[in-house]
């Protein structure tokens, strides 16, 4: 299979993603195939790589004027995480849309020809379509089953972003230190479908973190270590929360002027309050 050589920095980004897909992995938050990324790597493939007409174009039933020449690492499709963590050749794959979005190459990874991205690369895209038109400096979208957010997604009340936000902060402190704009709920649709990328999208005008009803949660960063981050702590909290109420205790939380002298501490706006 003809593919490129991958720069310095290219190959720290695929050992990170390895690590953290291995971290997702040991949590219980990629069962089977469970769990996505892509992760916008433009500018760190030579110049000479781009408008190649060395590889095979294959069609590519969306692509914006935001995405042409841009270049992607994405999981090959139906490939687990514990796998990516062990040979993340094998089960990566590092692809360029084509300049005049006719489709995409396959650059590095996989095994041949015959791999592709994952089955929900469509609607990762639209995700990185808003980055870009938006100018956001985030490059990474990490999506991964986390048990007990998931399982506060399976209780209406918390389906308000008010009351699961309240609820995560006062939890612990961390959330509102790191994750100021809390978390974003987004309504149920078809796991891999353009319509759950579209709740994703508009979720994502506020928030940084999206559960997805019964379904999982995402994220947006710079690398793929702060999405993990950021996940992380919010399942964090929502652990300690069924610790305590599994352990037949309403946890006392975190109070509001204790709330609020993290805000100042850490110069946030005032946490979200229930009525």
């Amino acid at each position: 299979m003809l593919e490129i050589s991958l720069s310095k920095e290219l190959q720290n980004v695929v050992s990170e993603i390895a690590e953290i897909s291995g971290y997702m992995w040991e949590r219980g938050w990629a069962e089977r195939n469970a769990g996505n990324f892509t992760i916008d790597v433009t500018g760190l493939l030579p110049a000479d790589m781009y408008n190649s007409n060395r590889f095979l174009t294959v069609p590519l039933p969306f692509a914006q004027t935001e995405l042409a020449g841009r270049s992607f690492i994405v999981k090959v499709t139906g490939a687990a995480m514990r796998n990516v963590a062990r040979n993340p050749k094998k089960h990566l794959l590092l692809i360029t849309i084509a300049e005049d979005l006719s489709g995409y190459q396959v650059l590095w990874g996989g095994e041949g020809i015959n791999s592709k991205p994952t089955s929900e690369f469509i609607s990762h895209l639209k995700i990185h379509q808003y980055l870009r038109r938006n100018n956001m400096p985030l490059t990474v979208f990490l999506h991964t089953h986390p048990p007990h957010l998931i399982a506060l997604s399976q209780i209406e009340k918390y389906l308000k972003e008010e009351i699961i936000n309240h609820l995560l902060i006062t939890m612990h402190p961390e959330v509102e230190i790191v994750i100021p704009n809390g978390v974003g709920v987004a309504p149920y649709r078809c796991p891999g479908s353009e319509e759950l990328a579209d709740v994703t999208v508009s979720a994502l005008e506020k928030h940084r973190v999206i559960l997805w009803e019964k379904h999982g949660c995402a994220a947006v960063a710079a690398n793929i270590a702060d999405a993990f981050d950021y996940i992380d702590i919010m399942e964090k909290a929502a652990t300690i929360f069924f610790l305590c109420t599994g352990s037949g205790y309403t946890p006392q939380g975190i109070s509001e002027c204790q709330l609020a002298e993290i805000s100042d501490k850490f110069n946030l706006k005032q946490p979200v309050k229930v009525k």
